[in-house]
């Protein structure tokens, strides 16, 4: 068979960010994904702060409204660690992809996180993504993230 008609997933180097706010473990794999090779992990000690402790010297606010529900858009964050983070990890992404060490990307985030870390990401690395998926899977072990990429 030739190898242009193969599926164009298949043997392609493979990246995939699981991420919260607080930590981020990136793996390497080959596709279609039977095992990952965990290349980093990284640890965000201020994302797991609440609000309170975080700002604690900010006066407080008045929302007003009625109901308290507050719209807001997904692909910004009104915590500053969590932008900061979401932006070092979209750098370092860059970084690997620039360097050609993979061609596919998936990202795995809870829903809030995944849509600030979509919005650092450079519209070449948009472009490597095969898939999102928007589940909080950081502290799941190897099969459960796995099971979840299916690719």
């Amino acid at each position: 068979m030739d190898q242009d008609s193969e599926d164009p997933l298949a043997r392609k180097q493979l990246y995939v960010l699981v991420a919260d706010n607080a930590q981020a473990t990136l793996f390497q794999a080959t596709t279609p994904v039977k095992t990952l090779d965990e290349i980093m992990t990284k640890e965000h000690p201020a994302g797991r702060l609440r609000d309170s402790e975080r700002y604690s010297d900010r006066p407080g606010s008045d929302h007003g409204g009625v109901g308290g529900h507050q719209s807001y858009d997904r692909e910004k964050s009104d915590d500053p660690e969590e932008e900061r983070f979401a932006r070092e990890l979209s750098e370092q992404l860059e970084k690997a992809r620039h360097e050609g060490r993979f061609d596919k990307l998936v990202l795995i985030a809870p829903p809030n996180f995944l849509g600030v870390l979509r919005h650092h990401l450079s519209k070449d690395c948009l472009a490597a993504v095969v898939k999102s998926i928007d589940k909080d899977l950081a502290r799941q072990d190897h099969k459960a993230i796995i099971q979840h990429i299916d690719l």
